[in-house]
């Protein structure tokens, strides 16, 4: 059997040799040693090995930001220009323990691409140095994640030397970016977060990294972490144990002191625990400029000894020795430590703990305890008490809390003085003890020993509120109809729209009973009511209660409040769902010129009609105008509320889209969604649809990793929403996204489910539903049957046409589904007068410049030179087929597409395989 690692007691004992050794003179060290020899003969060997190691470590700088590649390196003969497989040498970009690292591009001719290519060092060539290298292949190719740099090739060079072709990452490691652009204390915690995903993704797929620095955390320009060097990574056995091989033996050589666990110092199994406690020295750098252990001159070994033996400083402690930690975090000392200071000090300090088992069990338990941080939510490093619990629950619900309490206080003292005109003192005082109760009922539930749990949502509060006051205010219907106004609107504002409008309808029925249906509050609850039903599909009740609304606004001499201006615009953005363009566009160019003549410019009312007005012209094609009325919008909203400039960042993000700016639209969308989170939470459909935009730009950016995991997290928030719609929606781009692949087999179901729910709903659904049926006819094509896809096709064009009339956004791509279903049935020319109907509608509708007007000439031009082959209508194509490829050049799939364009122009017009060309464009 092979030698067993040393066990702590003898770590321990050859420490404090070493100790002894280091504290003598330089002069007496010899004796010093001699004598130790001679005391300690079996701890000998290992305190020399130990004595090399440390000068060996001084000798290149230990606590260095990179290794320099050994001097007697033959991978320097490797000199730009060579070739390894299909890839060149450019130049060196770094260097490690193992080997060095290339800059690479692809030179085969297939297609451009950059690669970084590692090289294993020629003086580590010896069996298990080559065994780790290849291991390291091993594990990259079993790893697929958009926070880890892929493995692309691997290989031998000409002279024996391994290499590994990675993804090359044009980042700085993760401190030096956070430091170079002053990230506070928040942002640099969310972006550990991609770090901790990485991780336990790695952890997932049983591999432990064991060397996690800063060195290996690289961010991109667009704050996109990758995760790289996973040269002394190991296996997790299935049985939970560390693997004990002499390869899991050699690998301590590769780790980097500073970042190692007490474990790996000892020479214990390694496992998931390990890469936790190196993730907490990661994220304590980021967070202080310091590490957890003071630093020192006496080397390896001095090091080694505090990580085994002396507890780890605090954050806020650690501050002493980073004098420029509050500049680089752009805080203040004061502030900075006030940040550190409580659950992040916690967080780590329960990362750092000496035995595994103290620490968090998994790298996603670490993840969560951050984001319930950065959500103000009790952690699970944190004691249970009352008080912290309570102190969390009012940082998360500040404007609630006060918000609650001023509707406590409005409610009291209005009803009190009501009662007084119209009761007795003795009806007064009951009635008002009566809601205090309720009230007060609804403020029993913040505490956390009363519900038996650390955090009551204020929704959870609001619906025992209306509950309380149904069941104690059954013999009082007037103070009912009182309470039930403020506590619908606030539940509607929660989120709970069937709540919401119970309490409502008893507000509007308690309201036209007791004669106030002139006043402000019966249009505010017409407009809820109003605005609940168009949200849940019940858009004929919603039409109904808005025409009644500008109805009575009109008899009472109302016509310019908000109320009334809010339901012309929810009657505008119905049409627009329903497909009456002509209709919203005069609905909404009212509704703006009223908010903007009563209310002003900068009224939230004003800058909402414009916004909606926005889209309609967009869905018209009008793309200047549309522009026009947007910038008006952000002119009105400078000085608007920070949640209305948000709406408006999130309009501008939606323009960019519709532009096929996909790569500007997730760069704006990305920050958005996270703000969105903020201000409305995960569950609102705000939330669920901008991360929707989002997925859809990184798709059509060709990031579709990325796209699948937003739109995923998407679909799941999307599922526990309790408006009827948003699953479906989201689920159609899923379909979408999913046909686009050839994945026919996932996209069909989700399309037959969305098609049955939006047909069966109103005017509103009908649109959603030729959308879904169009999808599906593009899945029949695909999986070969053309005559169903015809049919499908020819019944989505009847039905859109009904709805929108003979031009409309939406037309145009059944058109060209439907030209490539007759071309594939009957042949090009009978195909062609319908890819030129597609083209010229999608070229007039579409906004210069945007991907899909370029694709759809491809489709019309190759049909033209099929029809009519010549050297022009050859020409016309290849020209048709370089404006494409130009608009997708910055896509990563680009080379696909020039090899895909290149067989289209390299088969002859009159060759009989055109179909999976045809499907393969439509990717794009």
């Amino acid at each position: 059997m092979p030698e067993t690692a040393p066990s702590t007691q003898a770590w321990r004992e050859v420490l404090a040799l070493f100790d002894r050794w280091a504290d003598a003179d330089e002069a007496a060290r010899e004796a010093e040693l001699a004598r130790i020899q001679a005391e300690h003969p079996t701890l000998y060997p290992k305190l020399m090995a130990m004595i090399e190691a440390d000068r060996a470590a001084e000798a290149r700088g230990f606590l260095d930001q990179a290794a320099p590649l050994p001097a007697d390196d033959p991978a320097r003969s490797h000199a730009a220009g060579t070739r390894l497989g299909a890839w060149e040498l450019r130049e060196p970009i770094g260097a490690g323990g193992m080997g060095q690292v290339w800059l690479a591009t692809r030179s085969d001719g297939l297609y451009s691409g950059r690669a970084a290519i590692k090289l294993l060092h020629a003086t580590r060539l010896d069996a298990q140095a080559q065994a780790r290298f290849a291991r390291e292949g091993e594990f990259l190719a079993r790893l697929a994640h958009p926070h880890i740099a892929q493995l692309l090739d691997a290989g031998l060079a000409p002279d024996g030397t391994r290499y590994l072709v990675l993804e090359h990452v044009p980042g700085e490691r993760i401190d030096h970016w956070c430091d170079a652009r002053r990230l506070g204390i928040e942002a640099r915690v969310k972006l550990f977060l991609q770090v901790c995903e990485a991780v336990a993704y790695a952890h997932a797929h049983l591999v432990v990294h064991r060397d996690l620095k800063p060195a290996n955390v690289l961010v991109t320009a667009d704050a996109h972490v990758k995760l790289l060097d996973f040269g002394v990574a190991k296996l997790v056995a299935e049985d939970g144990e560390a693997e004990l091989t002499e390869l899991t033996r050699a690998a301590p050589a590769g780790l980097t002191p500073e970042y190692a666990a007490p474990e790996q110092i000892e020479g214990l199994p390694i496992t998931t625990a390990t890469d936790v406690y190196a993730l907490g020295v990661l994220l304590f750098g980021l967070l202080s400029g310091a590490r957890p252990y003071a630093s020192t001159s006496r080397g390896v070994a001095a090091l080694a000894r505090a990580i085994v033996e002396e507890p780890p400083r605090s954050l806020t402690a650690a501050l002493r020795e980073s004098p420029d930690a509050p500049t680089s975090r752009n805080a203040s000392l004061a502030a900075l430590q006030q940040a550190l200071r409580g659950d992040l000090e916690t967080i780590v300090a329960r990362a750092l703990k000496k035995s595994p088992a103290e620490r968090y069990a998994t790298v996603q338990e670490l993840r969560d305890d951050l984001q319930r941080h950065l959500a103000h939510q009790p952690v699970s490093a944190q004691p249970d008490t009352f008080g912290y619990r309570a102190r969390k629950f009012v940082q998360r619900n500040r404007v609630q809390v006060v918000a609650l309490a001023g509707v406590m206080l409005s409610l009291v003292l209005g009803i009190a003085a009501t009662a007084w005109q119209w009761r007795s003192a003795v009806q007064e005082a009951e009635r008002t003890q009566a809601v205090i109760k309720v009230l007060t009922d609804i403020f029993t539930d913040l505490t956390p020993d009363e519900t038996g749990k650390a955090q009551v949502p204020v929704l959870d509060l609001l619906r025992k509120g209306w509950h309380e006051a149904k069941e104690g205010l059954q013999n009082d219907p007037a103070v009912r109809g009182e309470v039930a106004r403020p506590l619908g609107l606030m539940l509607q504002a929660s989120g709970d729209m069937t709540a919401a409008m119970e309490a409502l309808e008893a507000s509007r029925a308690h309201l036209v009973a007791s004669g106030q249906t002139s006043s402000a509050h019966y249009l505010q609850v017409m407009q809820s009511l109003a605005y609940m039903k168009s949200r849940i599909g019940r858009t004929e009740e919603a039409k109904t209660l808005l025409t009644e609304l500008i109805a009575t606004a009109q008899r009472t001499g109302r016509s310019s409040s908000v109320e009334a201006i809010n339901g012309q615009i929810e009657l505008g953005e119905i049409a627009r769902r329903e497909g009456r363009l002509a209709d919203a566009k005069d609905q909404l160019d009212t509704a703006a010129a009223l908010a903007a003549r009563h209310l002003g410019a900068g009224h939230t009312s004003h800058i909402l009609a414009l916004q909606e007005h926005a889209a309609v012209l967009r869905e018209l094609g009008h793309w200047e105008q549309a522009r026009a009325v947007l910038a008006s919008s952000i002119e009105a909203a400078r000085q608007a509320k920070p949640i209305e400039r948000l709406l408006i960042r999130y309009d501008l993000a939606l323009v960019e889209l519709e532009l096929g700016r996909f790569r500007p639209a997730a760069g704006l969308l990305e920050p958005l969604v996270e703000d969105l989170r903020k201000f409305y939470g995960d569950g609102d459909t705000y939330t669920i649809y901008g991360m929707t935009s989002l997925a859809i730009a990184q798709f059509h950016s060709g990031e579709h990793r990325s796209a699948d995991a937003t739109l995923n997290g998407a679909l799941a928030l999307a599922g526990q929403s309790p408006e009827p719609n948003v699953r479906q929606i989201v689920q159609t781009v899923v379909a979408r996204h999913a046909l686009r692949r050839d994945q026919c087999a996932k996209a069909e179901p989700l399309l037959r489910e969305n098609l049955a729910h939006f047909e069966a709903g109103g005017d509103t659904q009908r649109p959603f539903a030729e959308r879904n049926r169009m999808l599906l006819g593009e899945c029949e094509l695909r999986r070969g049957d053309v005559r169903a896809a015809l049919a499908t096709l020819e019944t989505t064009l009847r039905h859109q046409e009904a709805i929108y009339g003979a031009r409309h956004a939406d037309l145009w791509p059944t058109l060209l589904l439907r030209a490539v279903a007759m071309d594939l049935q009957h042949g090009p020319a009978y195909a062609v007068p319908t890819y030129e109907l597609a083209a010229g509608m999608a070229l007039e509708l579409l906004p210069a410049g945007h991907p899909d007007r370029a694709r759809v000439a491809v489709m019309r031009d190759q049909a033209r030179w099929r029809t009519q082959p010549s050297l022009q209508t050859r020409q016309a194509l290849a020209d048709a087929v370089r404006m494409y490829g130009k608009a997708l050049n910055d896509r990563p799939d680009a080379p696909t597409f020039s090899v895909l364009s290149s067989k289209l122009l390299e088969q002859g017009p009159t060759a009989r395989h055109f179909t999976p060309l045809l499907l393969a464009m439509l990717v794009y």
